[in-house]
């Protein structure tokens, strides 16, 4: 058995429950952002306006990040 694999399949059930409980907490006014990177283009959705200037920083970063570890 090795353990580095049940560390890991603890660990995802663990975080599965964690996900769960945290689902069956209702929420009325819900906003989110995130980020999709296909190489070193941004795609960002989102439907609050302050959350998705700050992934539009963390984007930028990113492309920045990306493109300076191609030089």
């Amino acid at each position: 058995m090795n353990p580095v694999k049940v560390f890991s399949g603890i660990a995802l059930i663990v975080l599965g429950l964690m996900l769960y409980s945290l689902s069956q907490i209702p929420a009325d006014n819900v906003e989110f952002a995130g980020i999709i990177m296909i190489g070193p283009f941004p795609i960002l959705v989102g439907n609050s306006a302050g959350l998705m200037v700050a992934i539009l920083l963390i984007a930028a970063m990113l492309v920045i990040l990306t493109l300076s570890a191609r030089w």
